[in-house]
């Protein structure tokens, strides 16, 4: 009869290896696809932040979607600003903002996405913040549906 021979450590890695791929194992199984950001583009470089903050943020509270690494994505999530055009009347700003999104799987368009809003007050900050947000959310809408019918 032949002897292995393991280090002490071997059954603690094991252990953690078991764990991690279970973990991954369940985010398959309730149907979380792995996607993750990468390029942006914008008119500013202020502007391309928010845009990148808004893709992340919004692209997390997506039913069924895992923001991840690209290293482990299925999908890649580009996006850009088309359209920011700021109106200043005195006190008030009116935003409108249109941004172009596209779901790439291995280099392959899979999905183009597109979402539009405006928002009007005082602060301009702000109001560009929340036009980005607001145009990303509607752009990623129909992406949990289309995700759970590939």
């Amino acid at each position: 009869m032949r002897r292995f021979w393991l280090p002490a450590a071997a059954p603690i890695a094991a252990l953690v290896m078991g764990a991690v791929l279970g973990t991954l194992d369940a985010a398959r199984a309730q149907g979380s696809t792995p996607i993750a950001i990468g390029e942006t583009s914008a008119p500013e470089a202020e502007v391309e932040g928010a845009l990148r903050r808004a893709l992340s943020e919004e692209l997390g509270a997506v039913r069924g979607v895992s923001v991840t690494s690209r290293r482990r994505a299925r999908w890649v999530l580009r996006g850009s600003i088309t359209r920011l055009d700021v109106r200043r009347d005195g006190e008030r700003n009116a935003i409108e903002c249109e941004v172009n999104l596209v779901v790439a799987e291995r280099g392959n368009v899979r999905l183009m996405l597109q979402g539009r809003a405006a928002a009007r007050g005082a602060h301009l900050e702000r109001l560009q913040e929340s036009a980005i947000r607001a145009a990303v959310r509607g752009a990623l809408r129909p992406l949990s549906e289309t995700l759970r019918r590939r």
